[in-house]
């Protein structure tokens, strides 16, 4: 035991031992060294598996395959094709089980990334098993770069106009920092397409406070502090991020759009992720009000359509207080929240107009003002003022599917001039155009019923007159021929019988 403390005498006892054996004493210590720490002189090698072909090409052509054979039918395939001799029959010297499974495991196959790609294809490798390192808020060092993508919701809505009606489900639009993780936009509608995403980047130009309040929620602006346009968009492939209205922005401002392979997700991870946090946010509390649970394809599962409750309004607003929430509640790896971590940055984004930014988003159609007005989408509206504008002159005007309330005129020198619906068409004020289809219908079939009542009305009128005239016809007499005298005289006599 003295050797263990002692240096002196541990290398004197190990200089006897490496002269006795013909060996160093370096290699004397290392093994007293390992022996004191693991209890063992010496460890047992691996015993390496010898190669063996007919194994090797059984995995990687039939295991290695799209057509996703399991490992033990496999081996059967490989005695199928390898060890069925002339007669047909199976030969007597066959590999067993066993060994096939223990070479596949021994040489780490089931390790290896040609697994996943060929049994799986590239694109699942490249988004659920490849190699992630380091942080995607590192890809981008400064606010301006967002990552846009689009989701339905998990929830069923009703008309704002007549809630017995069921609208369907909503669409989520989001617009997130890539280095902040902060939802700097966000539109909620039933539209998806381009006016989508264009209304969506209008909402990240505007000021939060001035949004939310329209919705009846005051907000401080350290709780959503973006307003801008970014200087870039990551995104997929989806058309609405590709149409005219989009590159006539990127034209105007700058904006560039990185356009990320298709089936790829992950290269956007923020605002996929930013999805599940609203929708956890909102769906436990919203259960049994419209939202659809995993068993909806399932049989005797509920019909979630019936429980719907909630309008586009109201949702919107379940959706702003879940942003707030992520953006100034959610904390971060590095302790701080989204928006803590926009305001200690150095933001550099673009300053536009969102009255601006919000009309250019508009879907545009031709359409011809007469003397009642511009017809549009089977609606009339009428010019604040007639300034600028010609009778019988057709014009392109801008409009938004989601309110009816104004179309906007765009006029030679690129300003447009705002219309408001015909008085007498009031009642599609506020409504998309979903609600107003909606409400066109429900007209149609009150139309049509009032029409059958009067066609009733109408034939119980004509009978009742044609039965009076019948009843007159059969108890009147033979008249004689009576001139204007005889008529007063009779008219006077009537008049007489009546007053009496």
């Amino acid at each position: 035991m003295a050797a263990v403390t002692d240096h002196r005498l541990r290398l004197s006892i190990a200089k006897d031992i490496a002269d006795k054996q013909n060996t160093t004493v370096r290699r004397i210590l290392r093994l007293y060294y390992r022996y004191l720490a693991t209890g063992q002189v010496a460890f047992s090698k691996k015993r390496e598996v010898n190669a063996n072909d007919t194994y090797d090409w059984a995995i990687k052509a039939l295991y290695f395959s799209a057509k996703r054979l399991s490992l033990r039918a496999t081996y059967d395939m490989m005695l199928v094709q390898k060890y069925i001799g002339s007669d047909g029959k199976l030969l007597e010297n066959i590999p067993s089980w066993s060994s096939f499974r223990n070479y596949f495991y021994s040489r780490d196959y089931h390790k290896q990334p040609r697994k996943t790609i060929a049994r799986s294809g590239l694109t699942n490798y490249q988004r659920n098993e490849r190699p992630v390192f380091g942080s995607i808020t590192d890809w981008r060092n400064a606010p301006g770069s967002y990552q846009m993508d689009a989701t339905q919701a998990d929830i069923y809505l009703v008309s704002r106009h007549d809630r017995s009606k069921v609208i369907g489900r909503p669409y989520i639009y989001l617009a997130v920092d890539t280095a902040t993780q902060l939802i700097a936009g966000v539109y909620v509608g039933l539209e998806c397409d381009e006016s989508a995403v264009m209304l969506c980047l209008a909402n990240a130009a505007q000021d939060k406070v001035e949004f939310c309040r329209k919705y009846g929620i005051e907000i401080d602006p350290t709780q959503w502090p973006s307003q801008g346009l970014p200087h870039e968009i990551i995104t997929d492939k989806g058309t609405e991020f590709f149409g005219s209205r989009m590159q006539e922005l990127c034209r105007k401002y700058g904006v560039e759009i990185q356009s990320l392979p298709p089936f790829r997700p992950d290269g956007k991870g923020l605002v996929e992720k930013s999805f599940d946090l609203i929708q956890q946010r909102y769906k436990p509390l919203l259960r049994g009000k419209g939202v659809i649970e995993p068993d909806a394809q399932e049989r005797w599962a509920v019909d979630y359509r019936s429980q719907s409750v909630l309008t586009l309004d109201e949702f919107t607003k379940i959706v702003i207080h879940c942003v707030l929430y992520i953006n100034s509640g959610r904390i971060l790896t590095n302790a701080v929240t989204p928006a803590q971590k926009w305001l200690d940055s150095d933001v550099s984004l673009l300053d536009v107009p969102p009255e601006e930014l919000f009309l250019m988003s508009l879907p545009r159609e031709a359409a011809k003002l007469t003397r009642k007005g511009l017809r549009l989408n089977g609606l009339l509206y009428v010019p604040m003022d007639m300034e600028g504008l010609t009778l019988d002159k057709t014009y392109d005007v801008a409009f938004s599917r989601s309110d009816l309330s104004c179309v906007y005129i765009l006029l030679d020198d690129c300003s447009f001039k705002p219309c408001r619906l015909s008085p007498h068409q009031a009642q599609y004020s506020g409504l998309s155009q979903t609600e107003a289809d909606a409400l066109k219908q429900n007209e149609r079939k009150q139309r049509s019923a009032a029409r059958k009542q009067e066609v009733a009305a109408s034939v119980t009128s004509i009978q009742s007159i044609r039965q009076i005239v019948k009843v007159a016809s059969a108890s009147g007499s033979e008249k004689p021929k009576q001139d204007g005298t005889t008529i007063s005289e009779n008219r006077s006599s009537e008049r007489g019988l009546l007053i009496t």
